[in-house]
């Protein structure tokens, strides 16, 4: 059982949210606002294993606390997943450029979101390993991940999809593909965009442009293949 940071300023969004996760077997904390969070990281001496976030929040946006949530020691290796009314594309890579493992638009489905959930908790420990293609090198021990021997910053679902990618780096991967092994979707509907949004930071982290790649190809009406390491 994982302990979630629900921050939700619409109560009764707030409390769906929570019998959702509970529901999924989780135990909740739920805080109206900025404040109170950061008031929760004060006296609480438990962390959460997980946040959820709205972003529309009063006086200090979830923009913000995100960004803080990530420049802090303490909490910086602890997942958020983003829920907000906010559809637009450029408000999920704002989201997932700093740092958000996930973007949830609202209204969402309950399954959807304990899948997300379980999905963002889910710590497989496999052997540890290190996938050396060219220029690119991922170590599945440590998590990190190198460009000519310089550490590019990934979020961990960032980690996870290019490290899914490496490891079938033979065949074209498909949307759909990703959305069940890489985000436990359940579904192979994709209306939020979320793998591309993903790529696309991805890209930009790696140095990569998508006219001319060096390591994620976009194979047309298909998905993605990584290509770093190929002779071209």
């Amino acid at each position: 059982m994982a302990l979630i940071w629900i921050v939700e300023d619409d109560p009764q969004i707030g409390l769906l949210i929570e019998m959702t996760v509970r529901k999924a077997g989780h135990e909740t904390r739920r805080f109206a606002n900025a404040d109170r969070l950061a008031g929760g990281l004060t006296y609480d001496s438990r962390k959460p294993d997980l946040l959820l976030l709205d972003l529309m929040l009063r006086a200090k946006s979830g923009y913000e606390v995100l960004r803080d949530w990530k420049e802090d020691q303490d909490t910086r290796d602890i997942p958020v997943i983003i829920i907000s009314a906010r559809s637009a594309e450029q408000d999920k890579v704002k989201g997932l450029d700093l740092g958000a493992e996930d973007y949830i638009t609202k209204p969402f489905g309950v399954r959807e979101l304990q899948a997300r959930v379980n999905t963002a908790l889910r710590r497989l420990s496999p052997a540890p390993e290190k996938l050396v293609f060219g220029e690119l090198e991922l170590d599945t021990g440590t998590r990190e991940a190198f460009v000519q021997c310089t550490r590019i910053d990934l979020t961990s679902r960032e980690f996870d999809l290019l490290t899914y990618l490496a490891r079938h780096r033979q065949t074209a991967v498909t949307r759909s593909e990703l959305l069940r092994e890489v985000w436990g979707y359940q579904t192979d509907d994709d209306q939020s965009r979320t793998v591309d949004s993903h790529i696309k930071t991805l890209r930009i982290k790696l140095g990569d442009n998508p006219a001319s790649p060096r390591f994620i190809q976009t194979i047309r009406g298909t998905g993605y293949r990584l290509i770093a390491g190929e002779a071209r």
